[in-house]
């Protein structure tokens, strides 16, 4: 949604789009609170007007509480700005060649209704790596844009879940036995994954998204589809917890990196806070 209201103010503002940056090259969001199911509000300030790129804040309000606050930087990718040079970068390890298909069905972000997952086979061996192909299902009207990039970069399996191995909604281990489970029978045929707001209720912890950083590398172009991800965690410790995305073209090719600072929260002392926090409010 903040992205897409960026955009969308590059194109509208005159000053703005008077500078010809039409792609955001980088976003850095600071989660001050929750966000909920309900209207929102997004206003947006322009910081600095550069020749090269420009800067402009954003900040998200539902029930008159500043939600989000997010700091957008421009460019136009279709103008070089320098000397380009090769690097020996590289996914390690590599991904595997052979993979499960699946489709998220249910109750809890609709959005993933319309993407077709494929998991590697033989699941995640390394702990704190997983990998996946995301794209749209056939037939589906829509194409992936830098918007649907900055929000598959929280569309993923929880690492949370995986590091624990908990058995959680989005628990990578748990998803793939269900696919390896379903394989058997129904060889190429992808399963359905089903969720329930009921299942959620009953997580043994919660994420919450402290920042989250967003760098675009690229313009993804027209008719485009699909994306490879890979999501690496250094450390769970006592709470904390870093998380680094990679996202590719079929060429694995650089498309957007992203890097996400979590709270990993124990359920149960969450609803307790919660409650504590509802005997306060005024009547």
């Amino acid at each position: 949604m903040i992205h897409l209201a960026a955009v969308t103010h590059l194109a509208v503002e005159p000053k703005l789009a008077a500078q010809n940056q039409p792609d955001i090259l980088s976003t850095h969001f600071e989660s001050l609170r929750s966000c909920n199911r309900c209207d929102s509000i997004i206003t947006v300030k322009t910081l600095k007007l550069g020749a090269t790129t420009s800067t402009i804040q954003l900040e998200l309000s539902q029930k008159n509480q500043v939600r989000v606050v997010a700091l957008a930087n421009t460019t136009n990718f279709d103008k070089p700005l320098g000397p380009s040079a090769p690097t020996a970068w590289t996914l390690l390890p590599s991904p595997k060649p052979d993979w499960l298909p699946a489709y998220l069905s249910g109750e809890i972000i609709p959005v993933t209704r319309d993407l077709i997952i494929l998991n590697p086979r033989g699941g995640h061996p390394v702990d704190g790596i997983c990998n996946g192909w995301y794209g749209l299902k056939d037939g589906d009207g829509d194409q992936m844009d830098a918007t649907y990039l900055s929000l598959m970069t929280d569309i993923i399996p929880s690492m949370s879940d995986t590091l624990l191995r908990n058995d959680g909604l989005y628990d990578a281990h748990a998803l793939f036995r269900k696919m390896e489970l379903w394989e058997e029978d129904h060889p190429g045929v992808p399963v359905e994954i089903v969720n329930s707001n009921a299942e959620a209720l009953k997580v043994s912890v919660y994420n919450n998204t402290v920042t989250l950083d967003i760098e675009f590398k690229r313009r993804l172009p027209d008719e485009f589809r699909w994306i490879f991800t890979r999501m690496v965690t250094k450390m769970l410790h006592e709470g904390r917890m870093d998380l680094d995305i990679t996202m590719c073209n079929d060429k694995m090719e650089l498309l957007c990196t992203a890097r996400q600072l979590i709270l990993v929260l124990e359920a149960q002392k969450v609803s307790v806070r919660k409650a504590k926090a509802c005997t306060l409010v005024p009547i």
